[in-house]
């Protein structure tokens, strides 16, 4: 590879995750879902406002919380670490770098980037270390990310590939998030911070992903950690996410497209496709990260063949391994769930959902309802919460009417058990008391923020703003039981939170089979009306042409709930109409001239109001 190339990609990155901790760059003016809604449940019966009713749990802490807690978390969870903990291999970027980087994202002298000082990207992650803070933030001045050093003496330095894949995808993943319409362009005068931040993780995922390829790839394609040893579960991951970065680098990815960098990662994800082909995952955990790494490579790759053995691939092992075949322990049942929500949400031939729905049902049946937590486990990792809240959130999300409810229910409650009164969160997360919090975070409702412990935000309790390694359950109170951070497990549940909702542009579930939808969509259509009702739009998918001017007619039959429609179209521009109480209707005339999916949401509502326009 050309070095010239290989630095600007490893320099590029270091502008980044700035915001990531101390983005407050003019957030209140971004429309934002309301902790609260308007009305107690939602078309499929979810119900937003209500508590969990567990032992100990907050009163006022609703699926609506939980949901902008989970974005904030999510957001914190890697910014401080992979920007300023130092705990990984760094690299140090000229300066003269940045600003030529700056001068692409922010040319509007209101708008301006704030570059920290005593930034420490790191170009690979070491699998685990003390979550104490060398120093006492306090001490630092907004943004010095010396604030969030670790110890190097409690570093456990080997690199891992499931560490390195699930941080990657942290990073591939929320730069989808910052890429939204909603943060403008380089001349306008709000969003620069955030263009900033979506640049640099993309980036970020980039050099590290070159560093797997140079450091821990092995001659039979598949990568192992950095002591030899060979994870699957890690391997699918690091597919998941090759798949990604070759989706962001490509033609469709705006302003993250990369012609040098984009063969190199479709090549990489191929590669590792056909070294990962004929294996047979042995746990549900393992095919559940399989079949989320072959529908989002199908999704993404330019090779007609290769989405097509994926797709195939895909639909084998979910048939093969999730009709039941899985272990009685919970995680499994809950990873089960999650790769059956997958390949139903993919189109896949398998009665996917319905699958989904018997598991569910052995959830149920282990539910300990009082105190959100599960009779058959008393103690947690940080990856086996993720699991979960991924399971219950994709069934949430995708899953089949007769469960959403229940699921709903059944992950606020698990939720607020495990991260907030197991202390799996190590420190109050981010907001109103923060020293950067923006005049938007102040206002919304204290409950957002909510931690049992009477702590102020992170990390001015000591801690890293991670989730600890392990908690349990004695039967009487629960304990940190190891506090260790572990970016294997971690970035692994920052990445489930990150998808609930899910928020801004972020993709669990990729359209593979987007070719067939043009056809077969009765939506499709220059003139379509899409009515929110109930707070849920009866259009989930809308189907259009390249070039061709579309109508779309927003009917709001909500008496007296605001909602608007807001079509995402990224570099292609930012439509939508006025938030306005119903009843009322609205029109949007747009044209899109790349072919692509882009989301539609209601800014007020986005976690239950969103849908999918289609341009082919």
């Amino acid at each position: 590879m050309d070095r010239r190339w290989l630095i600007a990609l490893v320099v590029v990155p270091a502008l980044a995750l700035a915001a990531a901790c101390s983005d407050n760059g003019g957030e209140d003016e971004i429309p934002k879902p309301s902790p609260t809604v308007s009305i107690q449940v939602d078309a499929d019966g979810i119900d937003f406002v209500s508590s969990s009713g567990i032992i100990g749990g907050d009163p006022e802490f609703n699926l609506s919380a939980l949901v902008w807690q989970g974005y904030w978390l999510s957001r914190d969870h890697f910014g401080p670490f992979v920007m300023g903990s130092g705990m990984g291999i760094p690299f140090e970027p000229p300066m003269d770098m940045l600003m030529a980087a700056i001068g692409m994202i922010a040319q509007n002298p209101d708008d301006p980037v704030v570059i920290p000082q005593n930034m420490l990207p790191l170009q690979a992650v070491f699998a685990s270390a003390s979550s104490d803070l060398v120093n006492d933030p306090r001490d630092f001045e907004p943004p010095d990310f010396e604030a969030f050093r670790l110890d190097p003496s409690t570093f456990d330095e080997r690199v891992t590939v499931r560490g390195q894949a699930e941080t990657m995808l942290k990073e591939s993943q929320w730069a989808h998030n910052f890429a939204d319409a909603h943060f403008g362009d380089p001349l306008s005068e709000f969003g620069a911070q955030q263009r900033f931040i979506g640049v640099m993780v993309s980036l970020l995922a980039q050099m590290q992903g070159m560093y797997a390829m140079q450091n821990l790839l092995g001659e039979d394609g598949l990568y192992y950690d950095s002591d030899g040893e060979i994870d699957y579960v890690g391997n699918w991951v690091m597919l998941h996410t090759l798949a990604d970065i070759a989706g962001l680098t490509g033609e469709d990815g705006g302003r993250y497209a990369n012609p040098d960098a984009h063969p190199l990662f479709e090549g990489a994800a191929t590669q590792l496709f056909r070294a990962l082909e004929a294996r047979e995952p042995s746990l549900a955990t393992e095919a559940a990260a399989a079949i989320r790494a072959l529908v989002y490579l199908a999704s993404t790759t330019v090779d007609a063949g290769v989405r097509d053995d994926a797709l195939a691939t895909a639909g084998s092992i979910g048939n093969r391994l999730l009709g039941g075949n899985t272990s009685a322990g919970v995680v499994e049942v809950a990873a089960a769930i999650t790769g059956a929500i997958s390949a139903g949400a993919a189109g896949l031939d398998g009665d996917f959902l319905d699958e989904a729905d018997a598991l569910f049902g052995r959830l149920t049946e282990d539910y300990d309802e009082t105190r959100g937590i599960f009779k058959t486990k008393d103690t947690y990792t940080s990856d086996d919460v993720g699991w979960i809240i991924g399971a219950l959130n994709f069934l949430v999300q995708e899953g089949n009417d007769t469960s959403k409810p229940e699921a709903a229910r059944m992950l606020l409650g698990f939720y607020e058990s495990t991260i907030s009164l197991g202390g799996m969160q190590l420190s109050a997360p981010p907001g109103k008391s923060g020293a950067m919090a923006s005049a938007f975070e102040m206002d919304l409702p204290s409950v957002v923020y909510y931690h049992p412990a009477d702590t102020p935000p992170p990390p001015l309790v000591g801690k890293l703003t991670i989730p600890a390694q392990e908690i349990t359950w004695d039967g009487a109170q629960w304990q940190v039981t190891d506090d260790r951070f572990v970016p294997a497990g971690a970035m692994h549940l920052a990445n489930e939170l990150n998808w609930l909702g899910p928020h801004l542009g972020s993709v669990p579930f990729p359209l593979s089979t987007s070719d067939d939808l043009t056809q077969d969509d009765p939506s499709a259509s220059t003139a379509t009306t899409i009515t929110g009702e109930n707070i849920s739009f009866d259009h989930e998918l809308v189907t259009a042409s390249v070039g061709e001017e579309i109508t779309l007619t927003f009917d709001n039959r909500d008496a007296d709930i605001p909602h608007n429609l807001h079509v995402q179209a990224g570099p292609e521009g930012d439509f939508r109409t006025e938030i306005t109480p119903g009843p009322v209707t609205q029109t949007l005339v747009l044209t899109i001239n790349t072919p692509g999916t882009y989301p539609f949401v209601c800014d007020v509502h986005p976690a239950q109001m969103k849908g999918t326009l289609v341009v082919r």
